[in-house]
């Protein structure tokens, strides 16, 4: 019996989060996407990496049981962060990181429909990004590509220039780009300005959003408010539920305003009701 096709395949690295409680999880955009598929229909598959931490092993575990297919490449050591909260909010330190999610045979272990990569520290190389056939849909979160990842220190954004000439090039091949406001807070104050300067980046080709918290998500045609606010639990990971939910899917190229905005409001009401789903 041959195996149905994945709606997604997601890339990129578990991660350890240590807190200020002193708790540790296991993390990652591979690992909130999966828990928010897993009820909701959605075939995902998964390519990672992890070390040999025990909470990369639960989260390994925790994503055999919701994906339906895990290839993990072995590291000496998961990417760590800690997690710190301040008056302005929550804080990233970048502890250590991980290995690179091994690509070589991708094309011919997956067929899915859409491919988000999601890296988290510098995990996915430029060089594997041309492994990904535009067969599929190809989407990208760009915080992990705009991070600064030295060991034992606070993290931070980089521009947009600091993206190399190669991984822009193979990101305007792409057909989704989702990044968030903090992540293109050095190019411009407002949402309109930081898309306007990652569509010079990236040329034409993709679809642009970026995400802004409470604040909704923006388009290069329309703002689009939170279909209801959720206050009172976490929402990490919700950046990563939205681009895996606006990208998996009958995607339309090219994708029309109307099109993206469609998917960007289906999308805000799955991230609305993961949040309100945490609240027990």
């Amino acid at each position: 019996m041959i195996a149905a096709r994945p709606d997604l395949l997601v890339i990129g690295g578990l991660t350890v989060d240590r807190f200020a409680d002193g708790s540790s999880a296991p993390g990652g955009s591979v690992l909130h996407i999966a828990r928010a598929a897993a009820s909701r229909s959605l075939r995902v598959a998964v390519r990672t990496v992890a070390g040999p931490e025990p909470e990369a092993r639960a989260g390994l575990r925790e994503l055999r049981r919701l994906a339906v297919r895990v290839d993990a490449t072995e590291a000496g050591a998961t990417a760590t962060f800690i997690h710190r909260d301040s008056g302005a909010g929550r804080r990233l330190w970048f502890e250590r990181g991980g290995g690179r999610v091994h690509l070589a045979d991708v094309g011919a272990r997956e067929s899915p429909r859409a491919i988000l990569v999601a890296p988290i520290a510098g995990e996915v190389a430029t060089e594997d990004l041309a492994r990904l056939r535009p067969g599929s849909t190809r989407g990208a979160i760009l915080q992990g590509f705009l991070r600064t990842v030295a060991g034992d220190s606070e993290v931070g954004q980089l521009p947009l220039s600091a993206l190399a000439p190669g991984l822009a090039a193979a990101l305007g091949g792409f057909d989704l780009l989702v990044a968030s406001r903090e992540d293109l807070a050095g190019e411009a104050a407002e949402p309109p300005a930081q898309l306007a300067a990652l569509r010079h980046r990236v040329g034409d080709g993709p679809a642009l959003v970026v995400t802004d918290g409470i604040g909704g998500v923006w388009t290069e045609r329309e703002h689009l408010a939170v279909p209801r606010r959720v206050d009172g639990v976490a929402s990490v990971g919700a950046g990563d539920i939205f681009a895996a939910f606006m990208l998996a899917g009958d995607w339309r190229r090219p994708a029309s305003p109307a099109f993206v905005q469609r998917r960007a409001r289906l999308a805000m009401r799955v991230v609305a009701e993961v949040l309100e789903g945490r609240r027990s």
